[in-house]
């Protein structure tokens, strides 16, 4: 039996018990991403899971925009088979479009939904950002996200954080378009150590709010310095005593205690609170400051000349460590109106910092937070002490000895007492060798403040008048090229002057007869003998030559001939005679004048060639001497006509104040070889404040040179950019003897875009009268690098809110009575009381005893602070640097800071003296807390 179309009749009324079991794939028709005026189609596919044949009737979708393709809406699917059916939509407009399908089984109707959808964006974003573990440097993190459109449409979002962190998303809000992706930067300023767990609300097109999780982990950037033999803090080297010219050498272990890795560069403090430069701490204050010549030259000097750290930069692995040298090498200074003497010494307090490269530290200062704690870690400071003493060595009888005379052959001594006037460092002496002169003993050791007996003596070693020099060198440990290991070296000369003759012997020359053979070189019959004799009208035997010519014993014919130029020949050198010679020379006897027999070897004798070729050499060293000398005169007579001396006196003495230009260190580069480069310039000093404020903004490379014929030669210019460097700038190139040449270089600086993190800074609970800092981190969002001094450079004008409140200071103190009742004269009594501060932030409070002599505060070792001259504070660096504290003025000023809601227990101490009368004093304490600061009296009986 057959029904109408679309009508929903069983068709198998015969057979009830007939199970239904067909299943209809997808069991909803969905078309995606339709677009008005194109034609879709999806299939539907019905399966036959029973036993029997199953008789179907498919219903076409009411709306026109679906569409059933059939031949025929009655179908027959036998057991286990299936059939396909195509579903057609074509939308006429852009909407959603719903209907529903029917297939009628038996008396079962199967409902299949039909829908339309329009194209739709399907945005997507992470849930979660982690930026792991970050290290609390004040740097900006950036982690980058990805917001996925998977739909076919564009689609909007929009980010909106609101809590309390230096946290920025960016953009905050857009269109991702269709099956594209849009990527988000979340940035993070990791400012202080704490763990990040923050929401931020993310609104996506299409689907319901959801958030994004920022996660982040920051620990501290901690730089620390340890003892080398203990994992105790260093905080301060005292290098003590030295002598100038030596060295010391410390040690310390610097640590990365955090999980990144650090570059670090040690600085010199400069003209920090503190400091002080080759000052007398044990010379009184009024002849301190009178002596202003000798205060401006000491601060002219460079700290990085005589203290020194190796290594002085480099890069820290997490939790490593490493060993780092101090050097003190101090200087002598000399004060121009005084000799240096045993009182002479120069005091040295010095600071050296350790950062990490890209530290804030002295931008971001913020007392009531745990920001500054956090810039405290990320450096280290290290106080430097030591002193320079000169060494002075005491000579008795002084520094200048005259020997008495004596004889070759003997000596003469004296006794030289030599004390070391120093009471604090020993001396270690040497005395170099001199001719003629022995020192007993030669080296030594004279311990502090004592002497040491040397005798000095005389051993001549010839005839003559002797004034020399003796010099003694100082020795002590000197610092090697590598400025890590010392070596003991002379690093300080003494001279001594020492005076002394040497006499001659006075001997008599006797005869002596000579009973045996004679050697050939004497007299035939006797030789001579000399006798010490000590009457000075003997003769010695050469009497005889010289008398010779005054006598006329045996005088033949005479000879002028003969007697000009002619030698002497002594009676018993005949053996003698008897060898080559000159044939120029003649000889003749000492009392007959005739001509001695000259005889010569033929076999040594020169022949006329071997005779011409020594002249021709005598002549040629002759003529090269004399034409030497002409060109050497020829020069000075030149010289003399180009720079003729001029006699008009212009009343300037030679060497008056007259000085060499000082040398730049590119010039001072350009001398040194370059062979030499790499081992006198390979030193680094130390970084220092001052150094690094004086940079030059603007260089040229090659600055003098020469340029070959029809060559070229390559220059570099280089700017160095900061806020306050010329974006113009001029170079005047000179040639000499030639045309001048003008270079212009401009520098094009990009805008830069420059925000705060947070647009706004909050001074809650500020002490009134008391400075406090509050931190702004400026973020830079721009493509170029942002140079800042107060003001942004090319950059937009951005604001920054400031607001607060103040709070008064309300401080008690307990009790504000004191009764000194029956103290004796040269004792002291001190009475405990409380300083309590009730207020809610910190409080400065000042007593004011200046006109109360007698009375001074303890502070029980908390950290207060008295002032009175510049006495005062010598005397407390004294303590640091040498460990004792010497007598000086009476202080009458004392300051303590109380922190909000705490007590300080103190103290105030009575120390009369005779003559001193029972009276009630008020005294003025005053509680810092602004211009208007309050004051209050305490009553001391």
């Amino acid at each position: 039996m057959e029904t109408e179309r679309g009508s929903l009749g069983p068709r198998d009324v015969d057979n009830p018990k007939k199970e239904v079991q067909l299943r209809v794939i997808p069991s909803e028709l969905k078309f995606l991403d339709a677009v008005s005026g194109k034609v879709y189609r999806l299939p539907l596919t019905v399966h036959n899971l029973g036993r029997w044949n199953q008789k179907m009737r498919f219903q076409e979708p009411v709306k026109p925009q679906f569409k059933l393709l059939l031949t025929s809406l009655d179908k027959e699917l036998a057991s286990g088979l299936q059939m396909t059916a195509m579903v057609e939509y074509h939308p006429d407009k852009n909407e959603d479009m719903f209907d529903h399908m029917f297939i009628s089984v038996g008396n079962k109707v199967l409902d299949i939904p039909l829908v339309g959808l329009i194209p739709t964006c399907q945005l997507e974003i992470v849930p979660v950002v982690d930026f792991g573990t970050l290290v609390a440097n004040s740097k900006v993190h950036c982690k980058e996200i990805s917001i996925i459109n998977h739909g076919k449409a564009p689609g909007t979002f929009k980010t909106e954080y609101q809590g309390q962190l230096p946290i920025v998303i960016s953009p905050s809000s857009g269109t991702v378009k269709a099956k594209s992706s849009m990527v988000i930067k979340v940035d993070f300023c990791a400012d202080q150590s704490q763990f990040v767990n923050e929401e931020a609300r993310v609104s996506l097109q299409g689907r319901p709010d959801t958030f994004l999780n920022i996660k982040v982990h920051v620990v501290e950037q901690i730089i620390e310095l340890f003892n080398m033999n203990s994992d105790r803090k260093l905080e301060c080297i005292r290098f003590g005593s030295v002598f100038f010219g030596t060295s010391k050498i410390e040690q310390a272990v610097l640590f990365n205690n955090s999980p990144e890795t650090i570059n670090w560069v040690a600085i010199m403090q400069d003209d920090c609170v503190g400091e002080e430069l080759g000052t007398n701490i044990h010379q009184r204050t009024d002849i301190a400051l009178n002596n202003l010549p000798y205060l401006n030259k000491i601060k002219k000097i460079d700290m990085t000349d005589f203290i020194s750290c190796v290594p002085n930069e480099g890069t820290l692995l997490p939790y490593q460590k490493i060993v780092i040298t101090f050097c003190f090498s101090p200087k002598l200074v000399v004060d121009i109106k005084k000799d240096i003497g045993p009182s002479h010494r120069q005091d040295y307090a010095l600071f050296v910092r350790f950062d990490s490269v890209g530290s804030k530290d002295g931008f971001l200062r913020d007392d009531n937070s745990n920001t500054m704690k956090s810039h405290r870690l990320q450096k280290v400071e290290l106080a430097l002490t030591g002193s320079g003493l000169p060494v002075i060595l005491q000579f008795d009888p002084g520094k200048s000895l005259t020997f008495p005379p004596c004889f070759m052959g003997e000596h003469s001594d004296l006794l030289c007492i030599v004390k070391n006037q120093s009471i604090s460092l020993p001396v270690i002496y040497h005395f170099q060798k001199t001719a003629h002169f022995k020192m007993d003993p030669e080296r030594g050791k004279i311990d502090e403040g004592c002497i040491q007996n040397v005798i000095c003596s005389f051993v001549p070693h010839q005839i003559g008048v002797f004034k020399v020099k003796q010099v003694i060198e100082i020795i002590g440990p000197v610092a090697d090229e590598n400025l890590r290991s010392l070596s003991m070296k002379p690093f300080h000369y003494i001279n001594l002057e020492f005076n002394s003759v040497c006499k001659a012997y006075t001997k008599k020359v006797g005869v002596k007869i000579n009973p045996g053979i004679s050697p050939l070189i004497s007299n035939p019959t006797r030789q001579f003998v000399i006798k010490n004799s000590e009457k000075k009208e003997d003769l010695p035997p050469v009497a005889a030559m010289l008398r010779s010519a005054m006598t006329n014993l045996h005088t033949h014919q005479s000879n002028d001939v003969s007697a000009k130029d002619a030698l002497i020949a002594f009676p018993n050198d005949r053996a003698a005679s008897i060898r080559c010679g000159d044939h120029h020379e003649q000889f003749r006897t000492i009392f007959t004048k005739m001509p001695r027999h000259y005889y010569t070897d033929p076999d040594y004798e020169y022949t006329d060639l071997e005779k011409l070729e020594r002249k021709i050499h005598q002549d040629y060293y002759r003529d090269y001497i004399r034409n030497s000398r002409n060109a050497r005169l020829q020069k000075e007579a030149q010289r003399g006509r180009m720079y003729p001396l001029n006699e008009v006196d212009i009343g300037m003495l030679p060497s008056s104040g007259l000085r060499s230009p000082s040398l730049s260190q590119s010039e001072i580069e350009e001398e040194i070889p370059s062979s030499l480069k790499s081992s006198s310039l390979k030193v680094k000093r130390l970084l220092s404040t001052k150094k690094i404020a004086s940079r030059e903004t603007e260089s040229l490379q090659r600055k003098a040179c020469i340029v070959d014929p029809y060559c070229s030669l390559e220059c570099e210019v280089t700017w160095q950019p900061g806020f306050s460097s010329p974006e113009k700038g001029e170079f005047v190139l000179q040639v000499y003897g030639g045309n001048t040449l003008t270079l212009k270089c401009i520098a094009h600086v990009g805008h830069t875009k420059v925000t705060f993190l947070e647009p706004r800074i909050l001074f809650s609970n500020t002490s009134q009268g008391l400075t406090t800092w509050r931190k702004a981190i400026l973020h830079n969002i721009g493509q170029n690098h942002a140079y800042f001094k107060v003001a942004i450079h090319r950059a937009n004008v951005i604001d920054l809110r400031i607001g607060g409140s103040v709070e008064i200071a309300d401080v008690e103190i307990t009790p504000n009575v004191f009764n000194f009742s029956g103290t004796y004269v040269g004792t002291t009594e001190t009475i405990p009381f409380i300083i309590k501060n009730k207020g809610v932030t910190r409080a400065k409070v000042e007593f004011n005893l200046k006109e109360f002599p007698l009375f001074a505060m303890d502070f029980k070792g908390n950290a207060g602070y008295k002032s009175s001259s510049i006495s005062v504070f010598i005397s407390w660096l004294a303590y640091h640097i040498i460990g004792e504290l010497k007598n000086t003025e009476v202080p009458y000023m004392y300051a303590i800071e109380v922190e909000e809601s705490t007590s300080v227990e103190c103290g105030i101490a009575f120390s009369p003296v005779e003559g001193c009368q029972i009276l009630e004093i008020w005294t003025l304490v005053s509680c810092l807390m602004g211009a208007g600061s309050s004051g209050r009296a305490v009553s001391v009986l």
